[in-house]
């Protein structure tokens, strides 16, 4: 039932998605993961009892092998999310959609970076290639 509101308030708001937070520790979206990209690598949270794994959970990972991008799953605190140099979205629905703007703050230049367009590509193509 959180999600479904979660959801509701970002679509009233304008927004793609609700991104949340858990004892100021990233955890999910409404309806998506989140992962954060620094450095040029993608990181995201681990897998436990509080962040349901999507779908394209395990494809990020093998995506991210193939174009030799680090990958990591690590607790990130709201700093790491909003410090980040890209956001990105990943589920059966979104596929891979970066996040520009979060609380009315830009992420980096506000624009998608070259992380998610790699990643972008590469899912187009794995998923064409099913």
């Amino acid at each position: 039932m959180g999600a479904i509101l979660a959801k509701r308030l970002s679509e009233q708001a304008g927004a793609a998605e609700t991104v949340m937070f858990r004892d100021g520790f990233l955890s999910e979206a409404a309806s998506s993961n989140v992962w954060v990209v620094k450095q040029g690598a993608v990181f995201g949270v681990p897998n436990d009892h509080l962040v349901l794994e999507g779908v394209r959970y395990g494809v990020l990972a093998q995506l991210c092998e193939a174009l030799s991008i680090p990958f990591e799953l690590k607790p990130l605190s709201k700093a790491d999310v909003f410090d980040a140099d890209e956001l990105l979205l990943s589920s059966a629905s979104k596929e891979i959609l970066p996040i520009t703007q979060l609380d009315a703050l830009a992420i980096a230049d506000a624009r998608p970076g070259p992380i998610d367009h790699q990643l972008y590509c590469a899912y187009q193509a794995l998923k064409h290639h099913e």
